[in-house]
C-alpha cells in the first residue's frame, strides 16, 4: 500500500486535484489520469520474484574486479544489498564482506557466479557485470555510463532463471555535475546508488511514484 495514499499532505491534495479534473480539457485527461496515479500510488511488482525466502548473495564483477578488489564493484554490490535487504520480500541476504572473503582465499580470478554462490552456501546468486564504467564527460564533467547485465542463477540446478541487459546506463541523463561541485569519490557514491535502485528494482515491490520523482531528478540534473 503506497503512504503517498494516506499522507495529510494528499488529504488536502485530492480535492484540489478532484478540482482541477473538472477544468482539463478532454485532450489532456492523459494527464489528469498520470497525476492521480501520482497521488495514489501504483505498485509495481518484481519483474522476477524468485528470490523471495531464499539466501541471495549479490556478486558484482567488472572489467578489472578479476585481478583484485575493486572499489566500483563493491560498492555496486554494497547498495543492491542494502535496498534488498529493506526492499526485498522475505530475502535471506549474504553479506557483501562475506563474499570478499571468500574471493581472498579462492582468489581474484574466482569469477563465476555459481562457484561464488555455492562457496557462500546461498540458494540464488544476483550477478552483475559492469563494463566499460566511465564517470567523466570531459575534463569538467562528472556523468556516468556504465553497460550492465544482470542474472539470476540457481545454485543447486545450476541454472540462469533471469537476464536483463542494461545498455550505456547514464547519470545524469541531460546534463552533467562540474568537477568544480563535488568530487570523484562522491560523485562514483551517486552514479552507483542510482545504478542500484535500477538493479534492485527487478526484485522488489515499488511505488511508481517513486519512479517519477527519481526520474524527475535525473532530468533536473
Amino acid at each position: 500500500m503506497s503512504l503517498l495514499a494516506y499522507s495529510p499532505r494528499n488529504r488536502v491534495l485530492m480535492p484540489l486535484l478532484a478540482a482541477a479534473l473538472l477544468a482539463f480539457p478532454s485532450g489532456c485527461m492523459g494527464l489528469a489520469a498520470n497525476l492521480v496515479n501520482v497521488i495514489r500510488g501504483h505498485t509495481v511488482k518484481p519483474v522476477y520474484a524468485g528470490l523471495e525466502g531464499k539466501r541471495v548473495a549479490v556478486v558484482t564483477l567488472t572489467d578489472s574486479s578479476q585481478y583484485s578488489d575493486d572499489a566500483s564493484a563493491r560498492l555496486l554490490s554494497q547498495r543492491v544489498v542494502e535496498i534488498l535487504t529493506n526492499e526485498g520480500k522475505n530475502i535471506k541476504l549474504v553479506r557483501e564482506d562475506e563474499v570478499q572473503q571468500w574471493r581472498d582465499r579462492n582468489g581474484w580470478d574466482a569469477v563465476e557466479f555459481l562457484d561464488i554462490g555455492r562457496g557462500v552456501k546461498a540458494d540464488k546468486v544476483v550477478g552483475i557485470e559492469m563494463v566499460n564504467l566511465r564517470l567523466r564527460d570531459g575534463a569538467t564533467l562528472y556523468r556516468g555510463r556504465a553497460d550492465v547485465t544482470v542474472k539470476v542463477f540457481d545454485t543447486e540446478s545450476g541454472t540462469m532463471e533471469f537476464r536483463r541487459h542494461i545498455e550505456e546506463f547514464t547519470y545524469p541523463t541531460s546534463a552533467g555535475m562540474y568537477t568544480s561541485e563535488t568530487t570523484e569519490n562522491k560523485f562514483r557514491k551517486l552514479f552507483l546508488g542510482v545504478l542500484a535502485a535500477r538493479i534492485a528494482r527487478h526484485f522488489h515491490s515499488y511505488d511508481h511514484a517513486d519512479t517519477v520523482a527519481i526520474d524527475a531528478a535525473i532530468v533536473s540534473q
